[in-house]
């Protein structure tokens, strides 16, 4: 059988524990993120020689890759999956280690890839029933190094367990040895430029576009660091970006959510989305009596039905509760259909929110 990859950062990654502290592998930036989108896709139920396959134009629109080189770049990624082995402990000893590529065959044809799990690896990574890592895709997608994203999976791991028993605060004390034998840190890198070109790039990039931060602590053996001593929270950035949700007043119902519409939008010629009806687009908004109208890219207009209406409605509702940038749009009552064409990132976010929540099915 065949399974289409699906393509949007609201994806959920899940890793056991052992591939994200005990496995050795060396892999770019962009092999990583195409690993973890495919991760993000198995299912337990897909078939033991499964053929997934990846558009090339949606992984290029995922992870912003602006560069007509998006082929080139995946063919070098996808070389990095046939031919860099990870090494897995299978037992605590580690005297069992089974080494493998994380996959077995890839096709190009026709602006889309299909692959297929080593067979020895997959089970590997369906083992997810007791300690595992779990994220969001989006976490890692704008992270620029290699090393930054395995250190997001690292720390994002300590902080999960901390965080599962009520505490808001992790820390973890690593050798520094083991820190570099984990990411594959060359032996060239000497501390200082372990200090200065991984750890505090990744804490300037997590900061920025992960969940969570984190500070980290010298421990000297005689004068030498020896140690690393991990402080892990809450990035409370993110947190404030993502309050949008059903705890919102605005987004408590779908009530709620068209009265403030209405309140908003009402007779002002803003729009606050876009809609397909019967094959024609129309940007959407409200008249003088907050019934929902839409304008297609002529200038025609349409004033939709009751039925109609309520569809519109409930395709944004669905979108406020998850995207905290459409919801910032209406917040500041901007004109959707503006900040739309003008912002490519905010293109990109809603397109990427719809698309998951077709394939969630949450979408009339």
């Amino acid at each position: 059988m065949e399974v289409m990859i699906k393509t949007h950062k609201n994806l959920e990654v899940r890793k056991p524990e052992v591939l994200v502290k005990k496995t050795r592998y060396k892999l770019g930036t962009l092999a990583i993120k195409f690993l973890n989108t495919i991760i993000a896709n198995l299912k337990k139920d897909d078939g033991i020689d499964e053929k997934y396959i990846l558009k090339v134009k949606d992984f290029k629109e995922l992870t912003r890759q602006k560069t007509k080189r998006i082929y080139e770049l995946i063919e070098e990624a996808l070389k990095e999956l046939l031919e860099n082995p990870l090494k897995i402990p299978l037992n605590e000893e580690e005297t069992d280690i089974l080494m493998c590529n994380w996959v077995s065959s890839a096709r190009y044809n026709e602006g889309q890839i299909s692959f297929r799990i080593d067979p020895e690896l997959r089970p590997i990574l369906l083992q997810v029933k007791e300690k595992f890592l779990k994220y969001r895709l989006e976490n890692i997608l704008q992270l620029k190094s290699n090393y930054v994203i395995r250190i997001y999976e690292f720390l994002k791991d300590i902080y999960n367990m901390y965080s599962s028993y009520g505490h808001k605060i992790a820390e973890e004390k690593i050798k520094v040895d083991e820190l570099r034998e984990m990411l594959e840190i060359p032996k060239s890198y000497r501390y200082p430029d372990i200090k200065r070109q991984i750890l505090e790039k990744a804490q300037k990039e997590l900061a920025e576009h992960t969940d969570i931060i984190f500070d980290f602590q010298e421990i000297k053996t005689g004068r030498k660091v020896t140690h690393l001593k991990f402080v892990i929270q809450e990035n409370p950035k993110k947190n404030e970006d993502y309050l949008f949700n059903q705890e919102i007043q605005n987004l408590k119902s779908i009530k709620h959510f068209v009265a403030y519409l209405r309140k908003n939008y009402s007779g002002n010629l803003k729009f606050f989305g876009y809609k397909t009806i019967d094959n024609v687009g129309y940007w959407v908004g409200l008249n003088n009596k907050g019934l929902v109208y839409g304008l297609d890219n002529n200038g025609n207009k349409k004033d939709f039905n009751a039925i109609e209406s309520q569809r519109i409605y409930d395709t944004w509702y669905q979108i406020a509760k998850i995207d905290p940038n459409y919801y910032l749009v209406l917040e500041k009552q901007e004109d959707f259909k503006d900040v739309f064409n003008a912002d490519p990132e905010f293109r990109m976010s809603i397109n990427s929110t719809i698309r998951y929540l077709q394939d969630e099915g949450k979408l009339k």
